[in-house]
Order: structure tokens, then C-alpha cells, then sequence
């Protein structure tokens, strides 16, 4: 037992530094490090699933307007870098004109899913709670009927006693 403690312990400590390890490297590269494929979120402990739904709640919330803004758009050139950026700001602007109708769409898409996705966690943890709520109940339950069928099992009992006494009797 004691060995599977310090086993235990050993694990912990190992996860400790390699965390660490990756929180200095985060650190070295000065960002989050960005993964190609999809966490596989049915393998989260619920810590990590609720920090992971969090992450991406507040990522949906940044990214809800389509349209670029125009102000952001500059150069590092110094000579020719205002003509540049006038030149990018006078395309992208024709060329949003067109673009528009779809981008006030997307926006208008994107502005739900932003609404509904929190509207659907907080619908998921309610059932949650509901479950558990459920559950109780229906322990609660189970032990009723466990105390019930013991009594009924002790009438039953008492019944066939009773029903041997008077048998008994008669055949003296």
C-alpha cells in the first residue's frame, strides 16, 4: 500500500514538471502553442472540459464580426507606407460593397451562435443538476422499497405462522 503511494506521488511529481516545462516553453515562444486537430474533449476531466468550453466560449465571442476593420489597416514602410495603406483601404472598400449582404449574414449567424451556445451550456449543466437531482430521488427510492420488502417478507412470515397454528392445533 505504501508503495503504490510514493508510486502515486512520483506520477504527481512528473506531471507537475512536465507542466511546468510546458508553461516555460509557452513562455519562450511568447504564445499559446496551436494545435492542427481537435482536442478529444471525451477524454477531459470535468476540470478541464469546463476550462476548455470557457477558451473556446470567449474565442466564439471575439470573432463574432465578420468585417475586418479598415482603421487596423497600415504599413511599416516609411516612405511609401501611406500610399500603400490608402491603396489597401481603397480595395478593400469596393471590394466590401460587394461583399456586404454576405458578411451582414455571416455576422448576423455568427451573433446566434455567440447567444446560443451559452444558452445551451447553461441548458446542459441545469440537466445536470437535474440528473443528480434524479438520482438522489431514486436512491431515496430503492431504499424505501428495500425497507418495504422486508416488512412485507416479515408479514408474509408471520402470515404462514399464523396460518400453521390453527393446523397445528386440530391434530392433536
Amino acid at each position: 500500500m505504501e508503495e503504490l503511494a510514493q508510486e502515486i506521488r512520483r506520477l504527481k511529481e512528473e506531471l507537475d514538471r512536465k507542466s511546468e516545462e510546458i508553461q516555460d516553453f509557452k513562455k519562450w515562444v511568447g504564445r499559446d502553442i496551436d494545435r492542427d486537430y481537435s482536442s478529444p474533449v471525451e477524454e477531459f476531466s470535468e476540470k478541464e472540459l469546463e476550462s476548455h468550453i470557457r477558451e473556446h466560449l470567449a474565442a466564439i465571442k471575439i470573432h463574432v464580426e465578420s468585417k475586418p476593420d479598415l482603421r487596423e489597416i497600415m504599413s511599416h514602410r516609411r516612405t511609401i507606407g501611406k500610399p500603400i495603406a490608402f491603396m489597401k483601404r481603397a480595395l478593400l472598400e469596393t471590394t466590401f460593397t460587394h461583399l456586404d449582404a454576405f458578411l451582414d449574414r455571416q455576422t448576423q449567424f455568427n451573433r446566434r451562435i455567440a447567444a446560443l451556445v451559452p444558452a445551451l451550456l447553461f441548458r446542459a449543466t441545469h440537466a445536470i443538476e437535474r440528473t443528480k437531482w434524479i438520482e438522489d430521488k431514486v436512491g431515496g427510492f430503492e431504499e424505501n422499497l428495500v425497507i418495504m420488502k422486508n416488512k412485507i417478507d416479515h408479514l408474509i412470515s408471520r402470515l404462514e405462522r399464523l396460518e400453521r397454528k390453527p393446523k397445528d392445533s386440530q391434530n392433536p
